[in-house]
């Protein structure tokens, strides 16, 4: 069952910052978001977690994340945010497939396990960025707010959820 209050990871790259990196990438407008991603834990099974890895059933990949998680729920800043957070956990299937295309990119990762702890929900600071295209529709940026790195993987995954906040099926 998920969390009521994903764990959030902290959000280093504020607005200026953000508009500066998206503008390069001929973004006209942008806004600050949250996408509620599942982390599964890494290692061997008697150490404490080596590392996480965030899934979205959406995504193309999954991202590594080598730090600790955060302890506790952080309760919301003062800072509005589009909160994209409407998926529920991917399957075993998914998540198995994910770690091992990332093990495919990483052979030193071939040591590390798939643990079989359950999945904890973390809300993963973004912005997003949208430029016209020639067709009339946007162009969509999705760019880390915890360093400012693209992440195209995660744009299917930001674009099902904007379609479950708007109730358009998918």
């Amino acid at each position: 069952m998920p969390e009521a209050l994903p764990l959030r990871l902290p959000r280093r790259l504020d607005a200026l910052q953000a508009e500066t990196r998206l503008r390069r990438l001929r973004a006209e407008t942008f806004e600050a978001a949250t996408l509620t991603l599942w982390a599964h834990a890494l290692g061997t099974p008697d150490d404490a977690p080596a590392g996480w890895l965030l899934c979205h059933a959406r995504a193309r990949r999954a991202l590594l994340w080598p730090h600790a998680l955060p302890a506790a729920p952080e309760h919301e800043g003062a800072e509005a945010e589009l909160r994209l957070a409407a998926s529920l956990p991917p399957s075993a299937d998914v998540v198995s497939r994910l770690w091992f295309w990332e093990r495919m990119v990483a052979r030193r990762h071939w040591q590390v396990t798939l643990r079989g702890t359950p999945a904890r929900a973390v809300a993963l600071p973004l912005w997003l960025g949208y430029s016209p295209n020639r067709r009339g529709g946007h162009r969509l940026m999705v760019i880390s707010g915890l360093g400012g790195d693209a992440l195209p993987t995660l744009k299917n995954a930001v674009l099902w959820e904007l379609r479950q906040l708007a109730g358009v099926p998918a």
